[in-house]
């Protein structure tokens, strides 16, 4: 099981994406009691519609019994926009545990992560659905399957950009990260929390130009994954394991985006779970092969220019650099 440290560690990392998931959500179901308000069919909506005089001196409950109902949305448009704001009140209320996920041994990482988006995408969905509602498009046989889940296959670039970040706690024979490489697009993130033994270069196979890679052992801070604008991972993992930070912010080449690297000093040579020994070959040989640095060729080397900085790259061991 993962450490309660670790796991600080990872919610410390991507706070600042969930607070702004919580904070979009939390600011559209005040809108949605302010369209409800005064419907008269639930007493918050006549406190709404009161307005803070009434508190402490109005029984909100029995004023809801005889007042007139100040209308604001249509009938037919009332139950699915509630049903709307049930689901927004649902994903609030599951607080940090909705970003957290712990796999058991042998579940699929790629099935747990698709479910936990798509009910996370259900706050997305209320969304829609209040809109169709309001706009008189809504179509109950159609769209109130949104409500119980939503993928991320489906979600739009906006809210895709607004998506909050998750944290994965599972063993280092399930820790397969390529799995979530669909997932990852415009504001995308997950910190992986891995015990036991793993994989040494797992992460290798997640690093593209755009996207923030960081792979750690024990409790190290994640500082760069949380300052970091776009998709990120990152992945704790045992002792034993390379730990390297892939910045696409550090430059337009490979190399220059690996501010650290340090490989481990022997590589195990025995199967992970269902990851053998010649996959894990692949992902070292990928991680090596993207932060090696660049010999100039040709005429670029023949000439005492070229040969100087031929020489100055190989003189340069950034398996020694810091972040």
């Amino acid at each position: 099981m993962a450490s309660d440290e670790q796991l600080r560690i990872a919610l410390d990392a991507i706070s600042a994406r969930t607070e702004l998931f919580r904070s979009a959500i939390a600011a559209t179901a005040d809108k949605v009691r302010g369209l409800l308000a005064g419907t008269g069919n639930v007493a918050d909506d006549q406190s709404v519609s009161l307005g803070h005089f009434a508190e402490g001196r109005v029984n909100s409950e029995r004023f809801a019994s005889f007042s007139p109902k100040a209308r604001r949305i249509d009938a037919e448009a009332e139950v699915p926009i509630r049903a709307a704001q049930e689901v927004l009140q649902a994903v609030l209320a599951e607080g940090d545990d909705l970003f957290v996920l712990h796999l058991e041994p042998g579940q699929q990482l790629s099935c747990q992560v698709r479910h936990r988006l798509s009910s996370i995408g259900r706050a997305f969905a209320a969304a829609h659905v209040i809109d169709l509602a309001k706009r008189g498009k809504y179509v109950e046989e159609e769209h109130a399957a949104m409500l119980e889940k939503f993928p991320f296959a489906d979600w739009r670039n906006s809210e895709r950009a607004l998506a909050p970040a998750l944290v994965v706690a599972l063993s280092g024979s399930d820790f397969n990260p390529s799995v979530i490489v669909p997932f990852l697009d415009e504001g995308s993130r997950f910190v992986f929390v891995v015990e036991g033994d793993a994989p040494a270069a797992a992460l290798s196979r997640v690093i593209s130009p755009g996207t923030f890679v960081q792979q750690q052992t024990g409790d190290a801070a994640l500082e760069a994954f949380s300052k970091f604008d776009g998709p990120a991972v990152a992945a704790l993992l045992p002792e034993g394991t390379a730990s390297f930070v892939h910045d696409p912010s550090a430059g337009a080449t490979s190399y220059e985006r690996f501010v650290s690297l340090e490989l481990p000093k022997e590589v195990r040579k025995r199967a992970i779970g269902g990851i053998s020994v010649a996959q894990q070959a692949q992902d070292y040989a990928l991680l090596e092969s993207l932060a090696v640095l660049p010999v100039p060729k040709g005429d670029a080397a023949s000439d005492p220019a070229g040969k100087l900085s031929a020489w100055l790259l190989s003189q340069t061991d950034l398996s020694g650099s810091s972040a």
